[in-house]
């Protein structure tokens, strides 16, 4: 028995050594910290390679999606209404684009809705060879939009429009594929005139015969010319998501506004610009459009629907205009103070 206590004795002091060795340290060294919860993955798809959508490229470069919980992968997808297939389809969470593509979803049973607008004027230019001086002289000529239906197509028939010039009969639209194509198609002659976003505009001016015949802002027609769309499921399966996107972009925009050379940085990366002198003359453009809070506006949804949706469709005459929308995850972060914590205001 006395064998058996001594024993036991010897291996209880035997644990006791090695519970000591793995016991940590009371006398100094940091405490193991909890590991990070993972982040939310997320998809972003951007329909053009612009300016007008550096929001999320923002969001992204500065960390401002995984500030806020977010694990963002960014795809570009040509044109509004493939990426709106894209989403309804399932394979993108958020779109960042223009109207009418997630509208016109909408109409043909799509739950698709916007949560952010970051710019509400288009920022297009209508680009033409040295020798068009007036829209008038592009009667009999092609002129070039990215895809049919899409913003650059509805601006440039309102432009010729409100020349006296009819789209189809009088001028030809040809479907160019995107801004780079629209480029090209000027510089061989293939069309008279483009609408391009900067900094496309720009390069196409670099070519040495090109100008700009019209800024299209100056029409005075407010549009959700860049914002986020997702879809009504997405928003009630998971609100947090979208007040963490809503976040990031938000603030994104407040650094477009106010940080210069990130922000050049952003649009060399991802609009495809090598030289710093167009980067600047982007930024220089698009700063004054983007708006903050990035809200979506009702005015602006009203002008979608009346000049793109109801000639299309006029059972869009009896969609409430807010249905298109969700503009509450933003307006909380204007309630909260959000907004105003960033910028001073």
């Amino acid at each position: 028995m006395k064998r058996l206590l001594l024993l036991g004795a010897a291996v209880m002091l035997l644990l006791g050594c090695v519970g000591g060795a793995a016991a940590p340290s009371t006398s100094g060294g940091p405490a193991p910290s909890a590991a990070a919860p993972a982040r939310d993955r997320i998809r972003v798809a951007y329909a053009a390679q612009s300016g007008s959508v550096a929001a999320a490229f923002m969001a992204k470069e500065a960390g401002l999606f995984a500030k806020y919980g977010l694990e963002a992968e960014l795809q570009f997808i040509a044109s509004g209404p493939t990426l709106i297939q894209s989403m309804v389809a399932g394979e993108v969470d958020f779109g960042e684009l223009a109207a009418p593509s997630s509208m016109v979803a909408f109409l043909e049973g799509a739950d698709t809705v916007w949560i952010t607008n970051g710019i509400n004027r288009p920022t297009l230019l209508v680009v033409t060879p040295t020798e068009v001086q007036r829209l008038e002289d592009l009667r009999g000529r092609s002129v070039g939009v990215t895809r049919l239906g899409t913003v650059t197509d509805l601006f440039m028939r309102f432009a010729l429009r409100g020349a006296g010039l009819n789209p189809g009969a009088d001028v030809q639209v040809l479907q160019m594929g995107g801004q780079p194509e629209t480029v090209s198609g000027l510089q061989v002659g293939g069309i008279a005139a483009g609408v391009l976003s900067p900094p496309a505009h720009l390069q196409a001016v670099a070519l040495g015969n090109m100008h700009v015949l019209l800024d299209l802002a100056s029409l005075g027609i407010p549009w959700p010319f860049s914002g986020t769309a997702t879809t009504g499921a997405r928003i009630a399966a998971n609100p947090e998501r979208m007040r963490a996107y809503a976040k990031a972009y938000t603030e994104a925009i407040h650094l477009l506004q106010t940080d210069q050379e990130r922000s050049l940085d952003v649009l060399g990366k991802y609009a495809l610009i090598n030289d710093r002198g167009i980067a600047l003359d982007t930024w220089n453009l698009l700063r004054p459009e983007l708006s903050m809070p990035p809200m979506p506006q009702r005015e602006a949804m009203d002008i979608v629907a009346r000049e793109a949706l109801i000639p299309q469709s006029p059972k869009a005459r009896d969609i409430p205009l807010e249905a298109y929308y969700d503009d509450r995850f933003v307006r909380e972060l204007v309630d909260n103070g959000f907004v105003a914590n960033l910028t001073g205001r």
